[in-house]
């Protein structure tokens, strides 16, 4: 019986069995991503505030680490940050009326605390509609944090729209990397 023993300087990835002969699919999806994400920012030109470009960062990781997950569907990809932003958008009205119509003197609590609520109300009409796209729930707070801005509504779901077309386009070529 012969034993394995690595090479000291082979990194401990590579050493994984699941990725062990299978560096292809890997680098090449990861370069997808980037290219997908970049294209999408491109296209979106003059989107520049972090917590937009984050959301739709994790989405795209989810879609091409795991393309065939359900999580990674265009009801998934679209449908989780439709129901986002809507619950977003509902608790950002609360946070209006609370605030007398100055969200923008919100304290850093009151974000904090109508953040983590939208986050919820996301997460319950997602699981309740089968819409389920978790990192679609940083779309939620997204519009807590940056508040009612039709630039950020219209890159949130135009990118989701483009992620799930690239996706369908490139269905043949991608695997689950997990």
């Amino acid at each position: 019986m012969r034993i394995h023993t690595p090479h000291p300087h082979t990194p401990a990835a590579f050493e994984r069995s699941h990725i062990r002969g299978r560096v292809r699919p890997y680098i090449t999806q990861a370069t997808l991503a980037s290219l997908a994400l970049l294209a999408i920012l491109l296209i979106e030109q003059g989107v520049s505030d972090g917590i937009i470009v984050v959301t739709i960062a994790s989405s795209t990781a989810t879609v091409f680490v795991v393309p065939r997950s359900i999580a990674s569907s265009p009801k998934r990809v679209i449908g989780g940050h439709v129901v986002s932003v809507f619950a977003g958008l509902a608790l950002w009205s609360v946070l209006h009326l609370v605030t007398g119509g100055h969200v923008g003197g919100a304290s850093n609590l009151q974000i904090d605390i109508f953040g983590a609520a939208a986050v919820g109300l996301s997460v319950l009409v997602m699981a309740t509609t089968n819409t389920e796209h978790p990192p679609a729930a940083g779309t939620a707070f997204g519009i807590i944090v940056v508040g009612l801005s039709f630039t950020f509504i219209a890159f949130i779901l135009s990118a989701a729209v483009i992620l799930s077309i690239v996706r369908y386009l490139l269905r043949d070529k991608l695997q689950n990397l997990l």
